[in-house]
């Protein structure tokens, strides 16, 4: 093969792999977090990462999905590992980091206790240990109250090892995501109730680099069709519990 066509097969080489990379979206989602983003069988699962998955299909381009802690998965889209994050809740911390596409999701922080709790108020928490996630809405808010410092918060690894621990009666509370708490106590079997929903809501969105209007507002046409469509509505459905009375609405 002689040098100029060795070159230009180096060339087609190039620009093919090129087009490859760019028909793939690297997304990032976490692990342990149902049923948002979670694993199943050993492959990523969730709303989230079903939401993710659609809009890149709309978009042309081949889901690849990089699963982590969270930590992990953050730091990835911040160095360019990754092309975005899927479900990452929106505040004025991470607008100074990220962009985000459209919500397309509300979360809504509960605190859960066992179906057979005598506490019908916060007040009944006092002294009490409780799981919870640093700087979650309720732990602010219980700051910002005065009354946080009466109430013993511990962090555990996962919401998994939280609920296990409420249902062991080691903890008097679980703070966590309204669909979470939920769906966790339906796949173990624990039979909780919900003391308070304190949370107005997050809003939820497809986290993406700063550097990248164009893909922003792809992933936005793609998320209006969706809504359009019913497909959101429909994904909504497929992972999450019907609202019980008096709970918050969903988008």
């Amino acid at each position: 093969m002689s040098r100029l066509l060795q070159i230009l097969t180096l060339i087609l080489l190039c620009t093919g792999m090129a087009a490859a990379q760019e028909k793939t979206l690297a997304i990032g989602v976490a692990s342990g977090f149902p049923p948002y983003e979670f694993t199943v069988h050993g492959r990523p699962a969730g709303f989230d990462v079903d939401v993710a998955g659609a809009v890149a299909a709309r978009l042309g381009m081949e889901a690849r999905f990089v699963q982590g802690d969270w930590d992990s998965v953050v730091s990835m889209l911040r160095i360019g590992r990754i092309d975005i994050i899927a479900g990452m809740e929106v505040n004025e911390f991470r607008l100074a980091y990220f962009d985000f596409t459209a919500p397309y999701s509300r979360r809504h922080d509960a605190v859960f206790i066992t179906a057979n709790s005598t506490a019908s108020a916060v007040e009944d928490l006092f002294g009490r240990i409780i799981t919870g996630d640093r700087h979650s809405y309720v732990e602010l808010l219980w700051r910002k109250e005065g009354i946080l410092s009466r109430i013993r918060v511990t962090q555990t690894k996962t919401k998994e090892e939280a609920m296990r621990l409420l249902a062991e009666g080691k903890t008097a509370a679980a703070i966590m995501p309204l669909e979470v708490g939920r769906y966790l106590a339906r796949e173990s079997g624990t039979d909780v109730k919900v003391l308070t929903v304190p949370d107005p809501g997050s809003d939820v969105a497809i986290a993406l680099r700063k550097d990248q209007p164009r893909l922003r507002e792809d992933m936005d046409a793609a998320l209006a069709d969706m809504r359009a469509s019913g497909e959101l509505d429909a994904l909504a459905r497929k992972w999450f519990s019907p609202p019980a009375p008096g709970s918050p609405a969903r988008p």
